[in-house]
């Protein structure tokens, strides 16, 4: 292609995406009934003829078009003529949001700690930041992050000890993404930012069978083989992010992750968050080796019975004496520590299992829930789902009554798989891209605060959009996507710009003899809920995940269906609807998800959930006794 024909095909393609989008804007403002097909429109637009380089552009245009307050004062002003005062929207650029959180070291008193969600807050007595790790300059080429951080070791003990001193509690806090209070501190928090020195390949005191590289077994596409799995130390404060950066610095990369990276990875592992895949467990099940310091300031390095350390190495290394670490490698203590809720110790460092850096092909495929349900119960629930490394299922919660032919009116869902790009059979014509409208509109400085106007406007057509946004995440092989090929990283992290600010989510536990039943009252539930005109305004979600031995994972009795139900804020009746589905889905038997709860949690309901949890309390007064039970915590055991 010439230089002529390459201009003139970039301006063809700019003047397109450009008049699709005038023409969009025009409807939003003045003929909001044909916003859908332009939608649909714009989506086809952008696939066809916007690179992400382009998509980009488009967003820092439409960013600095909406910048000057008139401009959103004067869409206010449309959109809001007709709404009650509670559903008005107001156009915040949200750069509280988009920042990132930064806390200095040298203002300890008078902070103000929130979740992301906002409804749960801390103004702590004092606040520390730890480590000598670098945060807002974050690089794993830093030489700093060959060493361990002794020093920030030593910081984290002292702490620990004037917390004992003055008789408070004390609690690490990372990205504050649990939507309970199990992170809530009034006392002493820790901010675990600077904690993230450490990225390296784990081979100090590491015994010769793991230090470079072991076998393990692996089951996807229902075919049992083995894969070279290597360790990987990082410091406890690491944002997955981060933690990512730093394994693809040394050709690594996670075996699995969750949809989201802005999390740390302690905060992660501590509320056993999880990924997609029946053969693959949670992110807590990656943990071989956790560095905790605990009551007294003790410190201990815990393991599992047949642990990674060399034993013998370890204790005759003159750091480990000077520090006093002392190792343990017993299973049951293990199993307590590593989904640990914040209250075992604060989590100093770790060693992680990872793999050699992958890639995925993912397909979307949208179906009839019936017709996907038939199929799993005629192939059977594990080996219909383990024919694939991931599979997961969005399903709507609702039938789009007003669509037409019977068809259209049956309960949809989006099927995803994702397998090993080199074990996808045939050639494909794979894309680089995934979700362009989703992906385009979050990056837009309002779509978050808009998202809510739009379902609480149009909330009798929620059924219908649920099943439009299906329909545009379609992309699979026989379409003209071609589905979605590329690092694992990439594929799997589903993070969605802004609008992660403002969706939320409850999640819940099922065996996966009692999915369907589970399945059948959430819809029921939704159902009869769309009368009183409170309906969710996003599909719920199943994902499957492998049974984890840890006393307080969700997934400690049995390979588990996680059943995440989104809405978004604002949305008018979708928090009192997730308070009575919560309360539904637990006289089922749900595992409430430690982080993704909106009910009060009380002891018989967390003992029946999960029934180690007796055993937990035992290794946590071994490991943090009082001084690491926040409130949430002696709210369980005293209720």
């Amino acid at each position: 292609m010439t230089a002529l024909s390459k201009f003139i095909s970039w301006k063809k393609g700019n003047t397109i995406v450009s008049w699709v989008l005038a023409r969009l804007v025009f409807q939003v403002i003045f003929n909001r009934e044909n916003v859908p097909k332009h939608i649909e429109i714009l989506d086809d637009t952008l696939t066809d003829h916007c690179s992400r380089i382009k998509r980009n552009r488009w967003v820092t245009v439409i960013n600095f078009m909406i910048r000057p307050r008139f401009v959103r004062r004067l869409i206010e002003n449309r959109l809001n003529r007709t709404m009650d005062s509670h559903e008005k929207v107001v156009l915040s650029l949200d750069k509280e949001l988009t920042r990132e959180d930064f806390y200095p070291k040298e203002k300890n008193k008078r902070q103000k700690w929130a979740n992301w969600f906002g409804n749960h807050f801390s103004e702590p007595l004092q606040f520390f930041v730890p480590g000598n790790g670098a945060y807002k300059n974050f690089s794993p080429q830093d030489p700093k992050c060959e060493l361990y951080d002794y020093a920030g070791l030593e910081e984290v003990c002292s702490l620990v000890r004037l917390a004992e001193k003055n008789g408070r509690k004390i609690r690490a806090v990372g990205s504050g993404h649990a939507l309970t209070a199990v992170a809530q501190c009034e006392d002493y928090m820790v901010c675990t930012q600077d904690m993230n020195m450490t990225q390296r390949p784990a081979k100090e005191w590491i015994r010769e069978k793991f230090r470079d590289g072991f076998e393990v077994e692996v089951n996807f596409g229902n075919k049992k083989s083995t894969e070279t799995h290597y360790l990987f130390e990082t410091g406890g404060g690491t944002k997955i992010r981060h933690l990512i950066q730093a394994l693809t610095h040394h050709k690594l990369a996670l075996i699995n992750q969750g949809g989201s990276s802005i999390q740390s990875i302690s905060g992660a592992i501590a509320t056993s968050t999880h990924g997609s895949g029946i053969g693959i467990g949670p992110v807590s099940a990656f943990a071989k080796s956790m560095t905790i310091v605990g009551k007294g300031a003790r410190v201990f390095r815990v393991e599992p019975s047949d642990g990674i350390t060399d034993r013998e190495a370890f204790e005759k290394d003159a750091m480990v004496k000077k520090h006093d670490i002392k190792l343990i490698q017993d299973d049951e203590k293990f199993n307590a520590v590593m989904v640990g809720i914040g209250s075992v110790g604060i989590v100093f460092s770790m060693i992680l299992e990872a793999q050699p850096d992958y890639r995925l092909f993912e397909e979307r495929i949208m179906r009839n829930w019936d017709d996907v349900r038939e199929e799993m119960m005629q192939e059977g629930m594990y080996k219909y789902i383990n024919s694939h490394r991931h599979f997961e299922v969005l399903i709507n919660p609702y039938c789009d009554k007003e669509a037409p032919g019977e068809e259209g009116k049956k309960r949809k869902c989006l099927v995803t798989t994702r397998n090993y790009s080199e074990e996808v059979p045939g050639k494909h014509h794979a894309g680089i891209e995934r979700n362009y409208i989703s992906t385009f509109i979050s990056g837009i400085a309002i779509s978050g605060r808009l998202s809510p106007w739009v379902f609480n406007k149009n909330h009798l057509s929620i059924p219908r959009m649920t099943n439009n946004s299906l329909k545009r995440l379609v992309d699979h092989k026989d379409d003209a996507g071609g589905g979605f090929e590329d690092l694992a990283r990439n594929v799997l992290d589903q993070g969605l710009g802004e609008l992660k600010f403002y969706g939320y989510a409850i999640e819940f536990g099922f065996p996966l003899e009692k999915v369907f039943e589970a399945v059948d009252l959430i819809i029921k539930n939704c159902e009869e809920s769309q009368g009183y005109d409170q309906l969710l305004a996003a599909p719920f979600a199943l994902r499957f995940v492998k049974k984890c031995p840890a006393h307080l994972s969700m997934m400690n009795q049995s390979d588990m269906c996680m059943i995440e139900l989104v809405s978004v804020k604002g949305v008018t009746g979708s928090y009192p609807l997730f308070m009575r589905l919560e309360r539904e889905l637990l006289a089922l038997g749900a595992v409430p998800h430690w982080g993704l709860s909106v009910e009060p949690w009380h002891r018989p309901m967390v003992e029946k959930a999960f029934p180690r949890f007796k055993d937990w309390e035992k290794e946590q007064e071994f490991f943090g006794g009082s001084t690491f039970r926040n409130a949430f915590l002696e709210r369980i055991q005293t209720s």
